[in-house]
């Protein structure tokens, strides 16, 4: 299955178990004859160590320190497009101006820009695997209730003040395929 298969999966799911009237907690999907697992906790070392990946990239994106970045993504194209001032990785993630569309806004101004920047991470089983969500945001502009309810997921609000980045453990580590979901469809389409 693609990466862009699996995000869209993840949100999917999410939305579903929240659509369901399921807590905030409660962020797994499984097959309809399983319970949906609860979320874990921050006390759980998979979600400290999702969390420490998004304090490091939050970091580095203010810092615009590309090489720590970079650490998450090898792939040759993305490499060379963030390492372009004009290449759309770079755009994407450091200057809104130069974004393709003009639609958007970088997750730089996004996470510089934040009051209170919220770094939230969640993990979910989805048949036997263990799928991670970054999602970052000001606090205080959005609460958590808000961030999770589907139709804000749907919203030109999250559109502009939102950034996720999506992760998959394998053999005890989080990897991902891209910078802040760069490359992936958003989970709602108008």
């Amino acid at each position: 299955m693609k990466p862009t298969q699996d995000a869209w999966r993840i949100w999917l799911c999410r939305a579903a178990v929240i659509a369901c009237c399921c807590s905030i907690l409660m962020l797994g999907c499984k097959k309809s004859s399983q319970s949906a697992a609860p979320a874990a906790t921050p006390e759980d070392p998979e979600t400290r160590a999702l969390h420490d990946i998004g304090d490091k990239a939050a970091t580095a994106l203010v810092a615009k320190d590309t090489n720590t970045l970079l650490q998450y993504d090898h792939d040759p194209d993305d490499v060379a497009s963030l390492n372009s001032k004009s290449g759309d990785l770079y755009c994407y993630l450091f200057d809104s101006t130069c974004i393709p569309g003009g639609k958007g806004r970088a997750i730089y101004d996004i996470i510089a820009t934040a009051h209170e920047l919220g770094i939230d991470p969640s993990v979910a089983d989805v048949q036997g695997r263990h799928y991670g969500l970054l999602m970052f945001y000001d606090k205080t502009k959005i609460s958590s209730t808000e961030l999770y309810s589907p139709d804000f997921l749907c919203s030109d609000k999250a559109r502009q003040q939102t950034a996720s980045w999506h992760f998959i453990l394998e053999n005890g580590k989080w990897t991902t395929t891209t910078l802040f979901d760069y490359k992936t469809e958003r989970p709602c389409k108008k």
